[in-house]
């Protein structure tokens, strides 16, 4: 690991205060950046180097505000990594318009207005955009419509901003982890009375099969770095071979 390939960058991290998202804070702090945190929860990460900032990632107003004031603090803006994201596994027929639209406004159109938001001071800085997918993103899921639906959105976003954000300069990727250790997954209900012949499908191929929040922190820092100018659009699955 470059040990400081942070150093005099800022980076700003959505869904901050947990899970992926605070460990990429972690990770990218040690690495030397200065890091904008954003999340509607308190966070626990403090300091000269943290700017913990309020953020409903599908408002509109709130996101302009933040990351606003997060180029404004940090006097530039290298990296975004929108990890801010919610699940929920149902079946497609008892699925309402409500959840449907809470978790497309939250993993998909949030990703999309952060993104949006902090493009001029990206571009000045020839920054990059990581993005927080799913393996759900990447291939079909059962009992996840909504989410499946907003995570493959995450994933044709990234790779159509790559291509048009290219020319200026930013690097656009996203991640698409499968089982990571975190809050939400714990938060998770299991479906009431799944069909037998969708048990057990996709199972990781290592030891332990759940990632740690770290382990997706880090492709992230690598991601967002100058070592990988060539990955340009790379959607890097992070699943342990559940999807192979």
């Amino acid at each position: 690991m470059s040990a400081q390939r942070y150093s005099g960058s800022v980076a700003l991290v959505t869904g901050a205060a947990s899970g992926i998202g605070a460990a990429t804070v972690r990770r990218l702090l040690r690495e030397g950046a200065r890091v904008a945190a954003l999340d509607v929860a308190p966070m626990e990460e403090s300091g000269d180097d943290v700017l913990a900032l309020h953020c409903d990632v599908r408002d509109e107003a709130e996101v302009t505000a933040a990351v606003a004031r997060a180029a404004d603090w940090g006097g530039r803006l290298d990296l975004v990594a929108n990890v801010a994201g919610v699940a929920s596994y149902q079946h497609t027929s008892e699925v309402t318009l409500a959840e449907w639209d809470r978790i497309i406004g939250i993993n998909l159109t949030g990703t999309f207005l952060v993104a949006r938001a902090a493009l001029e001071p990206l571009v000045a800085a020839r920054g990059a955009i990581v993005n927080v997918a799913s393996l759900a993103g990447v291939r079909g899921w059962r009992y996840s419509a909504a989410y499946s639906a907003a995570k493959g959105g995450v994933v044709a976003l990234t790779r159509s901003l790559a291509v048009e954000l290219a020319p200026s300069g930013v690097r656009v990727t996203c991640v698409c982890p499968g089982s990571v250790d975190t809050p939400l997954r714990a938060g998770l209900a299991p479906v009431p009375n799944p069909h037998p012949r969708l048990a057990g499908i996709g199972g990781a191929l290592v030891d332990p099969p759940v990632a740690d929040p770290a382990e997706v922190a880090a492709a992230i820092a690598y991601l967002g770095s100058a070592e990988a100018r060539f990955a340009a659009g790379a959607v890097l699955r992070l699943d342990g071979g559940a999807g192979a």
